[in-house]
């Protein structure tokens, strides 16, 4: 009887010890998957941000075209209308 429970309190013990260091072992993997994604959120965010300063720089340059339109009556000329002037060879 004494054996019995002494071998039951082993095996009890020694599975234990083997779902600690299961346990351990998934949380490593899902740590790391998680710093993976981290980085990756990382790299989305820079992106983004360049993206909204990109889209901010072509919404400007529109604006000021607009702008310039509707405030002093400019507008980008014809191609008929421009004149290429030859000035030599510069030495």
């Amino acid at each position: 009887m004494r054996l019995g429970l002494i071998l039951l309190l082993l095996f009890l013990n020694l599975g234990s010890a083997i779902a600690v260091v299961t346990v351990r072992h998934e949380n490593r993997l899902a740590f790391i998957e998680w710093q993976e994604r981290q980085d990756s959120k990382n790299v989305l965010q820079d992106e983004w941000g360049r993206l909204l300063l990109e889209r901010a720089t072509w919404n400007g340059e529109n604006s000021i075209a607009e702008e310039a339109g509707n405030r002093f009556g400019m507008a980008a000329p014809d191609a008929s209308e421009i004149v290429m002037i030859d000035l030599g060879e510069r030495d």
